[in-house]
């Protein structure tokens, strides 16, 4: 039988969506081929899921180490060094598999996956892309980091393939691979929890809007939505709606002062367990996205999963996800102002047309189910390990 290593370049305790997708890939994978599981001790804020709920996500796959990194953290930014004698183990671990799947990472640990290939002939190495590939600013740090890992990636041509989540990804990547070996292969999300109904999203007197996921401004643009939604209730005091934002971030004080000025339309739940927020999302009608930049944004699908429609900021991931969907409301500039009329008008058609509302989360929820299933991204990768081995 096939064996495959998954590596998650984070600790899984982050909780993140990197973290969850890595396992329940491994966790799917496990159903056709001997599959087990690698991480590590960096941490990215807080730990925000337990052994249970990893042991839980993982659903049997073992997992075979954690290696461990000295790590310093300097203004926000946490610099990584690996123990040599971990290396080694890990070294041990990967060349009992045949098929090593891990997102790109800083360039140290890109490296190390680089440098195993050439020590080992027998292994395949399939790098998965899950962040955006570049920024607005061609000089940035980021980009530095991900032009140079892609360009000695490139180097390595017989034995490594490169997954694109997005469209784009794609056509980006084959700039500087072989096209061949770069697959494209969507993401998708466990849909189980979302395949019944809420029936208090049949509410007629209030629509309720929310946030879930990391809060903070750099990334996703929390500061601009926390902005835009003071100046709605500082100017609208008659509306029937209500806020709720789920998650935790540098920004959370700034949520709860909010929520403190305006206790009868703004809740702030904090951090929500991932086997729990399908029942927030759910329990909603309107998904707030306002991220900066994003590849693919899984919190979306999961939004519409719930019949949610969603007001979206204008990235990468969420145009490909959502262009030309009737149950999208693109928000043009990411302003306090763009926000706060877009919130306005999507409550206005709920106001003024309830039946035509509640069509928009129908089309949202048949969209995801009928496109973004879990199983056929599993299925996808089963057909792709087939391939190359």
């Amino acid at each position: 039988m096939v064996k495959i290593l998954i590596v998650s370049p984070l600790a899984l305790e982050n909780g993140r969506g990197g973290e969850i997708s890595s396992m329940e890939l491994a966790a799917g994978l496990n159903k056709y081929f001997k599959t087990s599981f690698v991480h590590t001790n960096i941490f990215i804020g807080k730990r925000l899921l337990s052994k249970r709920a990893i042991a839980d996500k993982l659903n049997g796959v073992k997992i075979r180490t954690r290696m461990k990194f000295a790590t310093i953290n300097i203004s926000n930014l946490v610099f990584t060094f690996p123990y040599p004698w971990n290396l080694i183990k890990f070294y041990r671990i990967v060349k009992k598999n045949d098929i090593i799947y891990t997102s790109c990472s800083t360039f140290k640990q890109n490296i190390i996956f680089m440098l195993f290939s050439l020590l080992l002939r027998r292994g395949r190495y399939i790098i998965g892309y899950r962040k955006p590939l570049y920024s607005d600013k061609l000089f940035s740090l980021y980009n530095t980091k991900y032009r140079l890992s892609i360009l000695f990636f490139s180097l390595f041509k017989k034995r490594f393939y490169h997954h694109a989540l997005s469209k784009s990804a794609k056509h980006f990547l084959d700039k500087f691979y072989d096209p061949e070996k770069v697959i494209h292969i969507i993401h998708g999300i466990n849909l189980e929890k979302y395949s019944k109904n809420n029936v208090e999203k049949e509410r007629k007197d209030l629509i309720k809007f929310c946030y879930i996921g990391h809060i903070d401004d750099i990334h996703k643009g929390v500061g601009v939505l926390l902005k835009g939604i003071e100046i709605l209730l500082e100017k609208e005091k008659d509306l029937k709606l209500f806020f709720e934002f789920c998650g935790t971030g540098p920004l959370s004080s700034k949520v709860i002062n909010l929520e403190n000025r305006f206790p009868a339309f703004i809740k702030y739940y904090g951090y929500i367990s991932n086997d729990k927020i399908h029942h927030y999302y759910k329990s909603n009608d309107v998904f707030l996205f306002s991220s900066r930049r994003e590849p693919f944004p899984r919190a979306i699908m999961e939004a519409l999963a719930a019949k949610l429609i969603v007001i979206s900021s204008k990235t990468i991931g969420s145009i490909e996800l959502l262009q030309g969907k009737k149950f999208s409301f693109f928000i043009d500039e990411l302003t306090p102002e763009a926000i706060k009329e877009k919130i306005l008008e999507v409550y206005n058609l709920w106001k003024q047309n309830q039946s035509k509302f509640r069509e928009l989360q129908n089309l949202a929820k048949e969209f995801v189910f009928q496109n973004y299933s879990s199983l056929k991204e599993i299925e996808s990768f089963k057909s792709l390990i087939e391939k190359i081995w």
